[in-house]
């Protein structure tokens, strides 16, 4: 397995490591039929985020052999800080985190997140955040095995016209990511 920065071309890839994943997780959480009409294709905006990065951001994918089975984004914490007013020192988030169904549980949700980590805190983003929807068990479990604790902030994601509640999970400053390896 190979982590590496994504590019544009991964983008279809990307997609479909995505909707499988959503599949999966969010069973008996989101509507079958809603899970079913996530679109097949990227959209303009996300292969132009691919093409031309903001400062602060990353777009990981795990790679094993010539396919894309992970994928993860980061960045600035959308709360708390506009684009404008990022630097050093403000908080991060994980945009995105997902492994396709047919290879979780091999570590490629551990080395993305590693790396997704590195890049955070590289930058200077911290703490570091990310939000998931309530009832992902599994979400929850690998959160929580990485360091991140549910810090009691909530919210809702809305898709498909529906409000889902959301849990916030932070991973403590002085988590290191040398600690992890």
């Amino acid at each position: 397995m190979k982590i590496r920065t994504a590019g544009p071309a991964d983008a279809d890839e990307i997609v479909q490591v995505k909707n499988a994943s959503w599949r999966e997780a969010y069973a008996g959480i989101i509507p079958d039929e809603d899970l079913a009409s996530l679109p097949d294709v990227p959209g303009e905006r996300f292969v132009r985020s691919l093409s031309s990065p903001k400062p602060f951001t990353l777009n990981l994918v795990a790679e094993r052999g010539q396919d894309v089975v992970g994928w993860a984004a980061t960045g600035w914490y959308r709360e708390e800080v506009g684009e404008d007013e990022v630097g050093p020192g403000s908080p991060g988030e994980v945009w995105a985190i997902y492994v396709h169904p047919d290879f979780q549980g091999r570590g490629i949700g551990y080395a993305l997140m590693r790396e997704a980590h590195r890049h955070l805190t590289e930058t200077g983003l911290a703490p570091i955040r990310l939000w998931m929807l309530e009832g992902n068990e599994s979400g929850s479990r690998f959160y929580e095995r990485y360091g991140f604790v549910a810090d009691g902030e909530r919210s809702t994601f809305e898709f498909s016209g529906t409000a889902y509640p959301t849990v916030r999970y932070t991973l403590p400053k002085d988590r290191l990511v040398d600690e992890l390896l």
